[in-house]
């Protein structure tokens, strides 16, 4: 009886350390499976972030491409491409070349309809007429047939372009009809005529959207054709490299199998997702390092434009990748805490024979294992908000909203649009409480941000990608408060685990300045053939107009006698001389007379310009005064021209000082020893705010009924770019300034002189935003 004490304490110890046992076991166990699946939940959630900086960049990349297309097709409807005009098809590719350039291209090609004749305008804007067999080019036969007429084509990417050898060269192309219609060819033919491409560097395109991007530390981003050649990677010797070859060549000892796989089943064949693969090196170190991948595709082919291409060779791919161990080196430090924690805590219940101890010590290493939790849920936000910083920067309107069209995140790029546009949301911003965060938006509709019309178009675009599961990208207007905008815009369906929509992405860019320069564009080809119209019209008043004067002039020799008669014959010949006056001008403006000489003395040609209008200028009570460089070469122009261009701007000087003030007339050499400068500046009443983007339009003038015919600066425009020059100005409106008004009109020439190379001329939107009007 007295043994039965010590072996039933015994039995119960024995039970206790087996339950202990068991219970550590069981602990063990469920962090393995816990710490496996928190890897799982960290991979994927990583990986989708990795799959939103990819979507981001191929929508840029898009629009990107897309915006060529259109510049393309716009150059392709001038008449100076059409009918390759030998005075104007360089200049006006040289135009659409200062647009482009950016974006990658570096030559613009007109190639004729028998392929023996080549037209083109290289990365350094000169301009050359090549002769030779080009018959067999890809885009010239594709262009040759009739149903590709309105198309775009899109070549793949080549090393080996003749002139281009060694760099990766896309060709995109549109065929070439006779169809607009100008002075020189008033019924046009139709015929197509050939075709105009442009040559584009596809590593400088696509390296400007994947140099900046970094997921996570050290992970980067790459992009492919659909050959599998890399058009952009960190990696400076892959570039141009088969992405199947290269990586073997460096590591033979390693297999690519998973990342080949990846790019031949899912790449290549314009798929999205992601994965992992091992890779042979990550900056500076080098093995097997297993990394994450996340990929999406860029579509170079619209059905907007037709490009005629298979659906393999109309797609690119984006790839972002990071090694796994910087996602699971955080999962990987939780998981050791904790093993070690319930290590020490499981022997230190082993070794104990009180219950109650056991107890203590299991709330103990529970609290202590919720802390763990806590502290890794902080360090998750933290990784979270880097990533959110991402699109918090970005130059785009970022925002996700759910199917109803709440607002569940907000960039702060839009919430600054939103608020420079109207100043009725949020309610804190109206009540002047200081900077407006974007989470005050977070709950607001569509409706309560844009006109009830713009909200009505993003409803219909998330109910068609709802039900059609298309995603797509679109240029549209929208209005927001009491402003318009033109917005390049995509939309994504964002999906959960079990493949559901939670939410839409919606990623804008505000293109309005860029469309206002494609709107004037187009506008200055309409005025262009309203010009041709104009002068066709002043031809046939010539003939009539001579006629009424001779006979007005017969009968003013006869009617000496008869005053009455004598005094109505010399109003119509007045009225006459006045018409002949508007028809010379119709003329001159509609086509340059050919110069005779092609450079002159600019301080001779300005000072004999000034000495005409210098008593003019004194009877109406301006002060003239000048300041001619002593030390200036000669400039390109002709002096007869440019007579008319100086005194143009005189004169118009002097009608904005109709009480008088000071008309100021300088020269100078630029810097850059390059141009000559001739600077008109008034103390008139300035050029009002609304008229200064189209001083320069033919017809357009601010000056009363009678008083001017609005060719003076549009011929005077034309004159000065002819010779490879450009005039600007800066004014400052009496309205708006009344203590410091007027005008300056600049005129560039380049200096004379055949080891010189003339300045590019602006455009006039260049003029425009350099003098902060346009």
């Amino acid at each position: 009886m007295r043994r039965f004490p010590f072996v039933f304490s015994k039995y119960v110890l024995g039970i206790i350390l087996t339950l202990n046992v068991v219970l550590l076991g069981t602990s063990l166990y469920l962090g393995i499976k816990s710490a496996g699946h928190m890897r799982e939940i960290v991979r994927e959630d990583f990986n989708q972030q990795q799959l939103a900086l990819a979507r981001q960049s191929s929508s840029l990349l898009e629009q990107d491409i897309n915006f060529l297309k259109r510049e393309l097709q716009t150059l392709n409807l001038s008449p100076s491409i059409q009918y390759l005009e030998k005075l104007t098809w360089a200049n006006r590719v040289r135009a659409t070349l200062s647009s482009v350039r950016d974006e990658g291209v570096v030559e613009i090609r007109r190639v004729g309809s028998h392929g023996a004749l080549a037209h083109l305008v290289d990365e350094r804007s000169l301009e050359h007429v090549m002769t030779g067999n080009f018959k067999n080019l890809p885009y010239l036969e594709w262009a040759r047939r009739p149903e590709n007429k309105g198309r775009v084509y899109v070549g793949q990417v080549s090393h080996d372009v003749p002139n281009f050898v060694g760099r990766l060269i896309m060709v995109m192309a549109v065929p070439t009809y006779e169809e607009s219609v100008d002075e020189s060819h008033p019924d046009p033919s139709g015929a197509w005529s050939g075709a105009l491409a442009f040559y584009i560097d596809a590593h400088h395109l696509t390296e400007k959207f994947t140099r900046h991007i970094k997921s996570g530390k050290t992970g980067y981003a790459w992009i492919m054709d659909s050959q599998g050649t890399f058009l952009s990677h960190p990696e400076r010797d892959f570039i141009g490299k088969n992405a199947f070859a290269v990586r073997k060549e460096r590591m033979p000892a390693i297999s690519f199998d998973a990342i080949n796989e990846i790019q031949r089943e899912k790449m290549l064949t314009g798929q999205e997702g992601w994965g992992t693969y091992i890779s042979g090196w990550h900056g500076g170190m080098a093995g097997e390092i297993h990394k994450l991948i996340a990929y999406t595709p860029v579509k170079l082919g619209d059905p907007a434009f037709g490009t005629g291409n298979s659906k393999s060779r109309s797609t690119w791919s984006v790839a972002v990748v990071a090694p796994v161990s910087e996602v699971e080196g955080v999962v990987h430090t939780l998981y050791m805490r904790q093993l070690y924690i319930q290590v020490i805590i499981g022997f230190f219940v082993l070794s104990s024979t009180i219950v109650i101890l056991n107890f203590r010590y299991e709330r103990q290493f529970s609290a202590s294992l919720e802390e763990e939790v806590d502290r890794q849920r902080v360090k998750l936000q933290k990784s979270e908000a880097r990533y959110q910083a991402l699109v918090e920067n970005a130059a785009d309107l970022i925002y996700t909203v759910s199917e109803a069209g709440q607002i569940l995140s907000v960039n702060r790029y839009a919430v600054n649009l939103f608020l420079a546009a109207r100043d009725d949301i949020p309610k804190a911003a109206a009540a002047g409480q200081g900077q407006v965060e974007p989470q005050e938006f977070v709950g607001l509709t569509l409706y309560d941000i844009f006109a009830k019309p713009s909200a009505d178009f993003h409803m219909e675009w998330i109910r068609e990608i709802r039900d059609t599961g298309r995603s797509k990208s679109k240029r549209h207007q929208v209005a927001i408060g009491d402003h318009e905008y033109w917005f390049s815009t995509s939309i994504v369906s964002l999906k959960d685990e079990q493949g559901q929509i939670f939410a839409y992405e919606i990623i804008s860019r505000n293109v309005t300045a860029r469309k206002a320069i494609e709107d004037r564009l187009i506008n200055m080809e309409k005025l262009a053939s309203i010009g041709t119209l104009a002068a066709g019209v002043a031809h046939e008043i010539n003939n009539p107009v001579a006629v009424i004067l001779g006979f007005a002039e017969h009968l003013l020799e006869k009617t000496e006698n008869y005053p009455e008669i004598h005094e109505t014959l010399k109003v119509i010949e007045e009225e006459g001389h006045k018409c002949k006056k508007i028809v010379e001008n119709l003329l001159t403006f509609a086509r340059t007379p050919e110069t005779t000489e092609t450079s002159t003395d600019l301080n001779a040609t300005l000072g004999k310009t000034l000495e005409v209008v210098k008593n003019t200028l004194l009877t109406k009570k301006i002060r003239l005064e000048s300041q001619l460089h002593p030390h200036i070469s000669r400039t390109k122009g002709d002096p007869r021209e440019l007579q008319q261009v100086f005194i143009n701007l005189i004169n118009n000087a002097m009608d904005a000082m109709k009480e008088g003030g000071v008309l100021r007339v300088n020269t100078f050499l630029t810097p850059d020893g390059k141009r000559l400068g001739v600077e008109f500046s008034d103390t008139g009443v300035g050029i009002p705010r609304a008229a200064q983007p189209k001083i320069f339009d033919p017809f357009f003038t601010t000056k009363k009924t009678g008083e001017g015919t609005g060719l003076g600066l549009s011929m005077s425009y034309g004159i000065i770019t002819k010779f490879g020059g450009n005039i600007i100005f800066a004014t400052y409106p009496q309205d708006e300034y009344p203590d410091k008004h007027g005008t300056t009109f600049t005129v560039y020439l380049p200096v004379a002189g055949p080891e010189s190379e003339a300045a590019p001329a602006e455009t006039q939107e260049e003029s425009f935003r350099k003098t902060g009007f346009y």
